[in-house]
């Protein structure tokens, strides 16, 4: 039978062994209260040779807990702590519901967190995905211009995109960048800032805190190539507002007087995880030796070749037709470098359409235009127009008036390219053009139609304009005697000339194509005398009506050719009653008292002038409706426009 092996023990509560009780490797059991003892000899070491209790918990009857008295040291713990209970005895009401003493502490923490969470306001916003807009004021310019085809651009970029022709991005030419600041953002207080051009950093600075009772000193300053300024408390941002004092700090910064080299380039700042956004606003495209300004010439101006006119007066007028082309080649050079103007194509732009010609174009385009043969593109290709010109043709048809257009025929041009402009440029022509389209004009519209005299108003009985026709050679000394007017041949050397909506004492030569278009007759000769413009008035029960002109006469006179008693009280007159001469207030104006104007005479000063004719006693309904007017033009004397008017 094998001999029991019993531990020294007792049975007392709370008693422990001694040193003089236990050799080392002896064990003493205290069966009351649980407990193992052994003596400790740690070698003259720490605290020496002690009796250490190996068991120092009592596990409560029925199990599931263990008590113990005093600290328990651990270095990691897994398993659900109690709250316990506090010293003061129990939980004061206060942010969370009071926990129980068995609640766990794990779930108090979340629940305080959780509170504290709303006590602490959000942090401002970071610079993660937010756009780093390059510094317009250090860029050749501040408009994005695309890049041209034909070249691939040297990338520096770090990113996956390349640049592409047609595509708009900023533009420098001298091989410095600096960026806007990014305004009041954070936290200003931790992390580092990083500044970066493509993949090169240019700056860098770790962050601190600058404000309050831990702050150690501001960030403002400049990192090589990062500047940072106006931190600051987070509390005074005007992004982010509402945020409480000392919580947070915000501030600007930038990249500034970077080197930027030749190609296309990027710009992005860093500050911890966050990182500004990479596009259009953060690249670049660096170039060097860019061209020169753009420049305009103008080819001789083709007149039409087979021109459709039309005559007034014997002088032939261009109509307004599509046949009556004037054209003539623009000549651009420094059209493009490796950038061009603007991504709708555009390398000319037309101004207004002028009084004589029309703008068919209010563009020229890339695609428009050739060098050497060789049609432009879009994009465009680059360096388009450097050393050869490229050459587009320009085409102005007549518009629809009746004018003589001398200076200015054409619109003006001007041309734009990231490298400067030429702008108010036009083609010139030397000739005079004479025009007269195909709708009638009248005094309204300034000028005068030699077969369309204005008769505004009511004025008697029927209708329609006043219309010219032939008088006699002898003028006033001839009768009243008239021939339907032929404005396509070549009027008799006493009739004065409507030409471009004027009607004028005319000894032009229109035949001399270096001075007019299109050739006409020569006026030159035998014209130097009197000459004369007569108009036929058709209407009834007219005794008076207004005669309105603008311009200089010599003087005017009025006819009832066809009224018996008017010839017979004028015959020695042969029927010409005087504009320039008053009226003598009774009877029809007679031989001796040839005056009909009433209420003022006309007389040779230049002007607008409304004067009215009054046929005494007689009426325009006794000689067939028929009234004749006369005007006399000595040199220099012109009518520009005309009316009737009762």
């Amino acid at each position: 039978m094998a001999t029991p092996y019993r531990f020294k023990r007792s049975s007392i509560s709370g008693k422990r062994p001694t040193l003089s009780d236990l050799e080392k490797g002896e064990l003493a059991l205290n069966f009351y209260d649980g407990h193992l003892f052994t003596e400790v000899d740690t070698g003259g070491v720490g605290i020496g040779t002690t009796i250490s209790n190996l068991t120092p918990w009592k596990e409560r009857f029925g199990g599931g807990q263990i008590d113990y008295t005093g600290i328990v040291t651990a270095t990691t713990y897994h398993g659900d702590q109690i709250v316990g209970t506090p010293t003061v005895g129990s939980f004061r009401a206060g942010a969370m519901q009071s926990p129980a003493v068995d609640d766990k502490t794990k779930d108090q923490v979340e629940e305080l967190n959780y509170i504290l969470g709303k006590l602490v306001p959000n942090q401002p916003d970071t610079i993660d995905g937010v756009n780093l807009i390059l510094d317009e004021g250090s860029l050749a310019e501040s408009t994005k211009r695309p890049l041209c085809a034909g070249f691939t651009p040297v990338n520096n970029t770090p990113a996956a995109t390349a640049p592409s022709a047609g595509t708009a991005y900023y533009r420098n030419v001298d091989n410095v960048i600096s960026t806007g600041y990014l305004t009041e953002y954070g936290p200003g207080d931790s992390g580092t800032i990083n500044a970066y051009i493509n993949s090169v950093g240019v700056g860098t600075t770790a962050l601190n805190v600058s404000f309050g009772l831990y702050a150690t000193k501001s960030d403002n300053g400049t990192y090589d190539k990062l500047q940072i300024a106006n931190e600051k408390d987070a509390a005074d941002s005007t992004r982010n507002t509402g945020i409480a004092s000392n919580f947070y700090e915000v501030l600007d910064m930038r990249i500034l007087s970077a080197v930027s080299p030749v190609g296309f380039n990027s710009c992005w700042i860093k500050h911890g995880a966050a990182v500004t956004a990479s596009n259009v606003n953060s690249y670049w495209y660096e170039e060097d030796n860019p061209p020169g300004v753009p420049d305009m010439t103008f080819s001789a101006v083709s007149p039409p070749s087979s021109g459709l006119t039309t005559h007034s007066s014997g002088v032939a007028h261009y109509r307004n037709h599509s046949n009556n082309s004037f054209s003539y080649v623009i000549s651009i050079t420094n059209c493009t470098g490796d950038m061009y103007y603007s991504t709708n194509n555009r390398l000319l732009w037309a101004e207004s359409q002028t009084t004589g010609f029309t703008r068919p174009d209010q563009y020229k385009l890339f695609n428009e235009t050739y060098v050497s043969g060789v049609q432009g593109t879009h994009p465009p290709q680059r360096d388009w127009g450097v050393g050869t010109a490229a050459t587009v043709t320009a085409t102005h048809v007549v518009r629809d008036i009746h004018n003589t257009i001398s200076s200015n025929h054409f619109h003006r041009w001007d041309c734009w390219t990231p490298y400067g402009n030429d702008q108010n440029e036009r083609a010139t022509l030397s000739q005079s053009v004479n025009i007269m389209g195909d709708t009638a004009r009248d005094y309204d519209d300034g000028v005068l139609d030699e077969d369309n005299v204005e008769v505004s108003g009511t004025l008697g009985g029927g209708s329609g304009n006043a219309v010219r026709v032939n008088v006699a050679a002898a003028s006033t000394g001839a009768d009243g005697i008239y021939t339907a007017w032929n404005a396509s041949v070549t009027p008799g050397t006493h009739e004065a000339i409507v030409r471009g909506g004027r009607l004028r004492h005319d000894v032009t030569d229109y035949s001399n194509t270096s001075n007019w278009l299109p050739a006409g007759p020569d006026l030159s000769s035998g014209r130097s005398g009197d000459q004369w413009f007569s108009v036929l008035l058709t209407r009834s029960a007219v005794s008076t009506f207004k005669i309105t002109y603008d311009g200089a006469i010599a003087g005017c006179w009025v006819n009832l050719p066809d009224h018996s008693g008017w010839q017979t009280s004028l015959d020695t007159k042969n029927g010409w009653a005087d504009m320039f001469q008053a009226y003598r207030d009774s009877g029809m104006p007679t031989d001796d008292e040839p005056g009909c104007s009433s209420g003022g005479t006309m007389n040779t000063s230049t002007g607008t002038v409304t004067k009215t004719c009054t046929f005494g006693t007689a009426s325009s309904s006794g000689g067939g409706n028929k009234i004749l007017i006369l005007f006399k033009l000595a040199s220099g004397d012109y009518i520009q426009k005309l009316k009737f008017s009762a």
